[in-house]
């Protein structure tokens, strides 16, 4: 298992969860360059991908029993808590983030390279599909004698 951070989220979908989920000190690594790549290939966006790696951080935690020897205490517990509230965060901040743009269709030389594919299904609707072409047009049936 591997573990880098540049300190530039901007470069990479790993950093830029590493940024938003904490696990930047390389004393303290929390989660691997492959757990982040897999998470990512699931999910996709970078905030979707930083609250399922906060999920599996406090799973990690919540395998661990909170202790204390003499003064020094290890809340593991709240340790959990704490990554399963910033899942809840990032995956809000997802939900709510306006979304980009997004243009449907086809590029002209695809919509002809598609047409002309013989192996492929029909579209099912296409413009004009609700025309009825045995009915007389506007102009006939508005100058039609009854």
């Amino acid at each position: 298992m591997t573990w880098s951070y540049t300190g530039d989220p901007s470069d990479s979908t790993k950093d830029a969860v590493r940024f938003l989920v904490g696990d930047t000190d390389t004393n303290d690594q929390l989660i691997s360059d492959e757990e982040i790549s897999y998470l990512a290939s699931e999910h996709g966006s970078i905030n979707r991908t930083a609250s399922e790696a906060a999920r599996a951080i406090a799973a990690k935690f919540a395998r661990n029993m909170s202790r204390s020897i003499g003064g020094l205490q290890a809340d593991f517990a709240a340790k959990y808590r704490q990554y399963l509230e910033l899942a809840d965060s990032l995956l809000t901040k997802e939900e709510t983030d306006p979304v980009s743009p997004f243009i449907s269709g086809y590029k002209k030389d695809q919509k002809q390279g598609r047409e002309d594919d013989t192996n492929r299904e029909k579209i099912f609707g296409r413009k004009g599909g609700m025309d009825n072409k045995r009915a007389a047009s506007v102009d006939e049936a508005y100058n039609r004698i009854y």
